[in-house]
């Protein structure tokens, strides 16, 4: 494996290309928007669906 390879394959790292993706979308969403999203508005930009152990209240209570 030379250097060239090495440094490519830093790149491969899927779960971080994931989170980038994630992050880089609900910027774009939040950039075009007036006001603050709600963090059940920011779940739902995400995908994150809740599950039977959320309850209201139970997350952070500041909105992005």
């Amino acid at each position: 494996m030379n250097t060239e390879d090495e440094r490519s394959g830093d790149l491969l790292d899927v779960a971080l290309h994931d989170e980038i993706e994630l992050v880089s979308d609900l910027v774009v969403a939040a950039s075009s928007s007036p006001r603050h999203f709600t963090p059940d508005e920011v779940d739902a930009l995400l995908g994150v669906v809740p599950t039977a152990t959320d309850s209201p209240g139970a997350g952070p209570t500041s909105a992005v």
